[in-house]
């Protein structure tokens, strides 16, 4: 694996698509010296970003990032004394809003929380499947050489035998 993991939220193809418009909307407009283009590149940007986390783990790094069609933007930071990282199960929901009608959808979702000192945590990913998440937190745990812990089942969380996940794949755990 990468010694830089990046996570960022995919945006579904309808929502690239309306701020790609946005974008050659507010650029028409700013060429017709219409102070409306700035609002419409504003929008757009809004529709486009999304927010996730990236860390290096050569140099013991992470930042939260703000990415905007590719590009991402960010303050790297020290990794100050990293404890352990969790493979945490949660829901998470989605609201989706037209005029008078809303719907709030739950969906599963993993969580990859880093834990620092002082108890702070950075969530470093999501994801849908456990052998992926599994897989990336064993990795990160390695990397740097801190234990980690399988809190995907709510009121029973228990370490993870690191050395018997990477040469075995099975989660152990430790009692």
């Amino acid at each position: 694996m990468n010694a830089m993991l990046s996570y960022t939220p995919n945006l579904p193809i309808w929502q690239k698509s309306i701020g790609i418009l946005l974008i050659l909307a507010g650029l028409y407009q700013l060429m017709l010296f219409n102070i409306f283009g700035i609002i419409s590149i504003i929008l757009a940007y809004m529709v486009l970003k999304s927010e996730g986390a990236e860390i290096n783990l050569e140099s013991k790094t992470y930042r939260k990032i703000i990415a905007v069609l590719g590009l991402k933007f960010g303050k790297w930071q020290p990794l100050n004394n990293p404890k352990y990282i969790s493979v945490f199960n949660t829901t998470e929901n989605v609201t989706l809003r037209i005029v008078t009608a809303e719907t709030t959808n739950s969906q599963p979702i993993i969580h990859l929380n880093l834990f620092l000192e002082h108890n702070s945590k950075i969530t470093i990913y999501k994801t849908a499947d456990a052998k992926e998440a599994f897989d990336i937190a064993s990795h990160i745990a390695d990397a740097l050489n801190i234990d980690f812990l399988d809190a995907t089942k709510k009121g029973n969380f228990r370490w993870v035998d690191k050395d018997n996940y990477r040469t075995h794949g099975q989660i152990l755990h430790i009692d």
